[in-house]
């Protein structure tokens, strides 16, 4: 029996050619998410737009490379490219989403042809809780690769069938992300971050709000906060930029800075180290204050994405949803713009209880905030999730074909509203947000900002 070490490993992000809209695999809590907002034109600019704007790397992958060459292995990673059937490997690591399965399917196949001696299995949030939707591989990992090469990995036998992992990751115990071979010049985060190069990095895991009950975050990951020390995130960010020049990074984090003692380590870190970073979060808006925004804004901070979800409290409590108080929420994100930190804004339409009236408000409040970003998307139930489960008791879920699932498209029956209507709905969002010349205005304001400083 060959030994845990030593191995040929390829890793795999697949991409889809023949989808001419942002596939990023790593968002929507690692189900992936694809930008195709409709038919109309302009939908289909603002996807255009898009597709040529946002495309980030998959944290876990790097952190998974840096972990497998740890342990003793050879590994080269591809990201669109497939290996040559010249080369050899003993195994071979494709990351699965919910939004491009069935073109992973496909070359996962393929690759059975091209590579007869080698295992080939799927990992990722999705395979991991659904693993018969990838049955084209020798295996799928249930549960988080990292961990399974961490603590369980013994042998290529083990890898048939499903592979259940026996725990979470330890990210303090991760090395430092490897993105050799990743195609960093590519990435983008635009217009939240525009310096490039630029990656994404990660320094928590976990969510303990009630919202897992539709997110896919909190449902996947746990509520248990799992944090990296701040010590090691500095490092994370120095490595980044001395070995491939980067000057920007969003932090994947479900809820950044949940543990409270964190964001003022790291700010202190960065600044005794004398780090120089563009970078964003995700987080709530009441776990933020004016102080708490200058500290971070002083190492580095330029962006931070925030859920706004619903305007309208009703629709929120009957989504099991937390809203943040108003007057605190237009405060924080008033300071934020006049400071120079720009916020994204998440909104969602076709919640349980949502009428044309209620998504006219939600459309109506996202034009008064005036964001950098305002991300309108379908509510959206998916597999595991509480919602998903009570649908499907219902008998209400019209489509189990899961790249539907891609946060654009209605795929439940909703008591008001038919799929095109939501469709039609989505296009006039984005439609009266992006094309009003306040906003052309405030984003004219903010380019000669950042080519001033």
């Amino acid at each position: 029996m060959k030994p845990a070490t030593n191995f040929n490993i390829a890793l795999m992000q697949v991409l889809n050619k023949g989808k001419k809209y942002a596939l990023n695999k790593d968002l929507n809590g690692g189900f992936g998410t694809a930008d195709d907002y409709g038919d109309s034109f302009i939908s289909k600019l603002i996807s255009l737009v898009k597709w040529r704007a946002v495309r980030i790397p998959i944290i876990g992958m790097a952190f998974l490379q840096a972990l497998l060459k740890e342990k003793g292995n050879q590994v080269k990673y591809y990201e669109g490219d497939l290996p040559s059937a010249e080369e050899q490997f003993d195994l071979m690591l494709i990351y699965g989403s919910i939004v491009d399965c069935h073109h992973e399917n496909a070359v996962a196949s393929q690759l059975k042809k091209d590579f007869p001696s080698a295992r080939i299995g799927f990992f990722g949030t999705f395979p991991s809780r659904f693993p018969e939707v990838f049955s084209s591989a020798d295996f799928v990992l249930s549960g988080e690769a990292e961990a399974f090469f961490m603590n369980d990995f013994n042998s290529l036998d083990q890898l048939t069938g499903v592979v259940k992992v026996s725990s979470l990751t330890d990210i303090e115990a991760l090395p430092t992300p490897d993105f050799t071979g990743f195609p960093v010049h590519k990435y983008s985060y635009f217009p939240c971050l525009s310096k490039r190069p630029f990656v994404s990095l990660l320094a928590s895991k976990g969510c303990p709000y009630s919202c897992k009950y539709y997110c896919t975050y909190g449902e996947y990951q746990g509520p248990k906060i799992r944090q990296r020390s701040a010590k090691k995130v500095v490092d994370d960010i120095l490595h980044v930029q001395q070995k491939y020049g980067v000057k920007s990074v969003q932090f994947r984090d479900p809820v950044f800075g949940l543990v409270k003692t964190f964001i003022p380590q790291f700010c202190e870190e960065l600044k005794s180290r004398g780090v120089k970073i563009n970078w964003g979060m995700e987080t709530r808006l009441d776990l933020l204050n004016e102080g708490l925004i200058k500290m971070m804004f002083g190492v580095g901070l330029r962006n931070i994405n925030v859920g706004i979800e619903t305007k309208i409290p009703e629709v929120a409590e009957k989504n099991k949803r937390l809203l943040i108080k108003e007057p605190h929420q237009e405060k924080i994100i008033q300071f934020c713009s006049k400071l120079g930190v720009k916020i994204s804004a998440f909104y969602i339409l076709a919640y349980e209880g949502d009428t044309r009236e209620t998504i006219r408000e939600t459309i109506n409040y996202a034009k008064k905030l005036n964001t950098n970003v305002a991300r309108f998307s379908v509510s959206t139930p998916f597999p595991g999730t509480g919602f998903y489960l009570q649908l499907e008791q219902e008998g209400r879920i019209l489509t189990k074909d899961w790249e539907k699932y891609t946060l654009h498209n209605l795929v439940y029956k909703h008591q008001n509203f038919s799929p095109q209507q939501v469709k039609e709905l989505l296009g006039t969002a984005f439609k009266e947000y992006y094309f009003r010349p306040r906003y052309a205005l405030q984003m004219l304001q903010w380019r000669i900002r950042e080519l001033w400083l």
